[in-house]
């Protein structure tokens, strides 16, 4: 009987789960961002506000949010190592 490869669930949590909610932060922080700007006004990206009156200049994501895409890039890193330590352990 030919054994099918099932990974374990918390490496797959731990390897998918960061990306997910950094991938839903960015977003959000895009959607308030673009209808800042479809009302015409300038959106502050350090302190997620819309004005009208004054204008700000962009940050880039990794610049304002390092340290969330470092841990979520470590928790990540640590589930692919998981992963990848079963794979190997079964062959």
């Amino acid at each position: 009987m030919i054994a099918i490869y099932r990974p374990p669930p918390g490496g797959i949590i731990l390897f998918l789960l960061p990306l997910i909610l950094l991938g839903i932060h960015y977003g959000f922080e895009v959607y308030l961002a673009d209808s800042c700007l479809d009302r015409g006004g300038s959106f502050n990206y350090d302190d997620w506000v819309c004005s009208v009156t004054d204008t700000f200049e962009h940050t880039p994501y990794l610049r304002r949010h390092w340290g969330k895409v470092a841990i979520a890039s470590s928790f990540s890193l640590s589930g692919l190592i998981v992963l990848a330590l079963h794979f190997f352990k079964k062959r």
